[in-house]
């Protein structure tokens, strides 16, 4: 296992848009249980169960953010699903540390495919341009970026491009969770937890 400071082989190479992420729990077991029930069985209340040591996170990294923004999911994805799971860890988390939550600071502006069964240049180009950000929302703030799982990273690379590209002055990531082993080929190692 890395060390806490220690970065992966692909963010030395090509350093992400993003100034840090950072992932409470490897993506297995009781964990990926319970990213589950709050993704796929509308059990909300675990969004608010873990907001609270994601709140710990963001007090041990001691980042220094003006708002807190999930990340969006489509307006087609919303109807069926009824919630955005990274909402419900976002906007929590968001009052616990007294900072503003602007879930509309960012949207996706296409359907993207479900990343679960693709390779991770099928999860790249899924992704690609799929988000954009709100200037008169993010510009000159930092950022703090919420998601369930970060798995290569696609989707939070993608938003912190279209936050950073409307100026943005940080975007700091914080995922429940990331699985600790490559998923598919070397090249998708994990990123420091």
């Amino acid at each position: 296992m890395r060390g806490l400071r220690d970065i992966c082989t692909n963010c030395e190479i090509s350093p992400p848009p993003y100034d840090a992420l950072r992932s409470l729990a490897d993506y297995e077991g009781i964990t990926r249980e319970c990213v589950h029930a709050l993704k796929y069985d509308n059990n909300q209340s675990l969004g608010e169960f873990f907001s609270k040591a994601l709140v710990d996170r963001v007090r041990l990294e001691q980042w220094s953010v003006d708002m807190v923004i999930p990340v969006p999911l489509s307006p087609s994805k919303i109807k069926t699903r009824g919630f955005n799971q990274s909402a419900l860890l976002a906007r929590p988390l968001a009052l616990q540390l007294s900072l503003k939550y602007r879930p509309y600071g960012l949207k996706r502006i296409r359907n993207t495919r479900s990343q679960v069964e693709l390779s991770a240049e099928e999860r790249r180009q899924n992704v690609m341009g799929a988000f954009l950000a709100e200037p008169d929302i993010v510009s000159g703030r930092r950022v703090l970026l919420v998601d369930d799982v970060t798995t290569t990273g696609s989707t939070l690379i993608e938003c912190a491009k279209a936050l950073k590209s409307v100026g943005a002055s940080a975007v700091y990531c914080l995922t429940l969770a990331r699985p600790l082993k490559p998923l598919y080929s070397s090249k998708s190692a994990s990123c420091i937890m």
